[in-house]
């Protein structure tokens, strides 16, 4: 046994683009990990409950990083961390969003404790597909409770420059990161994969050297350097594979991160 903690992200990294994964090969690797005391990591943008569903029909431990880092959950449903963004600072963003004209024309899906919610404008097969828990409701700004990320999409645009724009009118108070090239994701600035593997770390007593995690994109940059064994797939963009240690022996079409971890368990 090499590391006790293996950390990954899901789409473009654990998943194949069709969104599948070898189950039989999975299960018997987690079968392994959780006889040996190793743990295994869901570190994902995504709603919690989708996370879930990804997962169905898997049996043994997991732990959840989701919703980009804003709760930590394990698959009993203990909440061992999360962060919330302000109800205020939430109105704020869906304001500027709505009134700047360089982020016009955004889909909108808002996560929150209880459910996703989405305006009927954005309903579509991708959007039922990632948000497990769905409800479509008139106006985002009715929404009250838990939020724990705003994400924004434009269809055929690059959303580097939107992330930019939403960083700075909200430096210190939110936070974009780019979860895909058309997507991003607004969280509390202190919130990222990362921070979700470092509580991990510290609830488990586990330091970076015992810690591998594998990403693709640039939301998993601040996890990777959190773990020694850090893997960039095959697919990575650019800078993930520069800053990553390893880089798996495969593609996510290829099951790149299943080969990886036989080497490390």
């Amino acid at each position: 046994m090499k590391v006790a903690i293996i950390a990954t992200d899901l789409d473009g990294t654990f998943l194949r683009d069709d969104h599948q994964f070898d189950h039989g090969r999975f299960q018997a690797q987690l079968d392994q990990m959780n006889a040996q005391g190793q743990h295994f990591v869901v570190a994902s943008g995504n709603q919690l409950q989708h996370c879930i569903d990804v997962f169905e029909g898997i049996r043994g431990e997991l732990t959840y990083v989701a919703e980009n880092g804003g709760l930590v959950i394990d698959n009993h449903g203990n909440v061992l961390a999360e962060s919330l963004i302000k109800p205020t600072l939430y109105q704020e963003l869906l304001t500027y969003v709505a009134n700047e004209p360089a982020l016009a024309g955004a889909e909108i899906s808002i996560s929150g404790k209880q459910a996703a919610y989405i305006r009927p404008q954005d309903d579509s097969p991708i959007m039922r597909y990632y948000l497990s828990r769905l409800q479509v409701v008139p106006s985002l700004s009715t929404i009250d409770g838990h939020i724990y990320k705003a994400t924004f999409s434009w269809q055929n645009t690059d959303a580097n420059a939107h992330a930019d724009l939403i960083n700075q009118q909200f430096a210190g108070r939110l936070r974009a990161t780019v979860s895909g090239g058309n997507g991003l994701d607004v969280i509390p600035p202190h919130v990222n994969k990362a921070s979700g593997l470092a509580y991990l770390q510290s609830h488990w007593q586990v330091t970076a050297s015992q810690t591998a995690a594998f990403g693709d994109n640039g939301n998993d940059l601040e996890m990777l350097r959190e773990a020694d064994y850090s893997y960039a797939m095959q697919n990575a963009i650019m800078p993930v594979k520069q800053m990553a240690t390893y880089l798996t022996p495969y593609d996510n079409n290829h099951d790149g991160v299943l080969a990886a971890i036989e080497t490390l368990i």
